[in-house]
């Protein structure tokens, strides 16, 4: 598979969830115009990047990604490659429980307001 990026948005911050329809229905047609249909990108795409980059993930033939690759809206197209899993602990390393326990008083989830108002990221290299 291929990741198709095609730069930035031209919605802004307050973006609606038609916009981000839309933008999914301008990555199938964009993609059905090399393919000859857009039911044929609607297969071959598995994900559309609609909020922060423009851009989607494609099962492309290599040619196929090459010649995306020269079109003009097209700013990059790179390889997805799969990547070997490297920890499967991270949620007890944080000390987070599966959504199968009781949650107890002690629990970071309950001391953070499970997430309530606050953006939790996990770098996991």
């Amino acid at each position: 598979s291929y990741v198709v990026y095609l730069g930035g948005h031209s919605h802004g911050e307050e973006a609606t969830q038609t916009d981000y329809d839309r933008v999914t229905q301008s990555h199938y047609d964009f993609l059905g115009s090399f393919m000859g249909s857009s039911d044929k990108a609607k297969a071959a795409i598995f994900y559309s990047y609609t909020r922060h980059i423009n851009g989607f993930a494609a099962t492309l033939e290599e040619n196929e990604a090459l010649q995306l690759s020269n079109h003009p809206k097209v700013i990059s197209v790179f390889l997805n490659r799969a990547r070997k899993l490297q920890t499967t602990r991270s949620w007890s390393f944080l000390g987070l429980e599966n959504n199968e326990e009781e949650i107890p008083a002690s629990s970071l989830w309950k001391k953070a307001r499970l997430g309530e108002d606050v953006i939790i990221a996990n770098l996991d290299t």
